[in-house]
Parts: C-alpha cells; sequence; structure tokens
C-alpha cells in the first residue's frame, strides 16, 4: 500500500511538489481559492436576483400592453430595490481575506458569513417562485408581498454587511 503511494507522489508534477516543500504555501492557495470561490458565488446569486428582476420586468411588460396599469408604480419600486439588491451582492466586500491582508477572517467568522449567504440563497429562491407565480394583472396584494420579501432579503444582506464589518473592524485591532 505505501508502495501505491509513493509512485503517486512520484507522478507529481514538479509544481505540486515544489508546492509542498515551500511551509505555508498551500496554506495561502486554500485562503486565494477560498476568495475566488466568494467571489464566484457572490456573482452567481447577484446573477440569480437579475433574473428574478428580468422575470418581473416581462411581467410588467404584459401589464402594460394589457392596459393593466394599475400598481406598475409598486412593480417599479419592486424591481429598483432588486437592481440595488444585485448590485450590492456583487460588488460586497469578499468574505475571507488573503494571506497577505491586514486584516484576518477566522473559520468561526467566516462560517457566520457563509450562513448569511445561504440564508441570501433561499430568500433569492422564493423571491423567484413568488415572481413567477405572479398573477395575468398587476396584484397588489401579490406585489407587496413580493416587495416585503425582496425587503427582507436586503435586511439580511444589511445584516451580513454588519457581521463583516465588525470582523474587519475587530482584526484590524
Amino acid at each position: 500500500m505505501n508502495d501505491g503511494l509513493e509512485q503517486a507522489k512520484g507522478k507529481r508534477n514538479f509544481l505540486e511538489r515544489l508546492v509542498d516543500m515551500i511551509p505555508g504555501f498551500r496554506s495561502f492557495q486554500e485562503r486565494e481559492t477560498r476568495r475566488e470561490v466568494d467571489k464566484i458565488q457572490r456573482d452567481w446569486l447577484a446573477d440569480q436576483v437579475d433574473r428574478v428582476r428580468g422575470e418581473l420586468q416581462r411581467k410588467i411588460r404584459d401589464w402594460s400592453r394589457s392596459g393593466n396599469l394599475a400598481n406598475l408604480d409598486l412593480a417599479s419600486s419592486l424591481e429598483k430595490l432588486l437592481d440595488r439588491l444585485a448590485n450590492r451582492i456583487r460588488h460586497a466586500d469578499y468574505g475571507y481575506t488573503g494571506v497577505f491582508d491586514a486584516v484576518k477572517i477566522q473559520e468561526d467568522e467566516l462560517e457566520r458569513l457563509y450562513q448569511f449567504d445561504l440564508a441570501l440563497i433561499a430568500q433569492v429562491e422564493g423571491l423567484q417562485q413568488q415572481v413567477e407565480t405572479l398573477p395575468r394583472t398587476a396584484a397588489e396584494t401579490e406585489l407587496r408581498s413580493v416587495l416585503d420579501a425582496a425587503e427582507n432579503a436586503d435586511r439580511v444582506f444589511d445584516e451580513r454587511a454588519s457581521v463583516f464589518e465588525a470582523v474587519t473592524q475587530k482584526g484590524a485591532r
């Protein structure tokens, strides 16, 4: 069994062997990967919010074309909130700092940030379902319900931002 392990190690390329020889490099590489994954996840989530907004825009166009103009101002407010939320998510600070950054986010703090991210994903999925099931008319009750859900997602994002700020301030001390 040891021979198999040694054989596998022997087949690794030069760069992989070099990485193992440099103290701390693997840790650096893992942190940088986390930053990249965090950015990818954030872009993906912002794209999901944009999809919800796009679906809402289609509904608004359909309502307008069919002469259902009531509550379009409410629908427009919702559309603007979704646009703002997508941009806030897309341009948020990374949830993990690099190895050379002055501020270090610890694993437990990173876990808290990831919990906010998971909550946001669930809320955006709920928003998608709500927008998809909006009726053929711009009904005030349903629009207010979606607006409330979007405002709640925005508040969760605010809480995440507050946690991130507290963590970075703590790390800077």
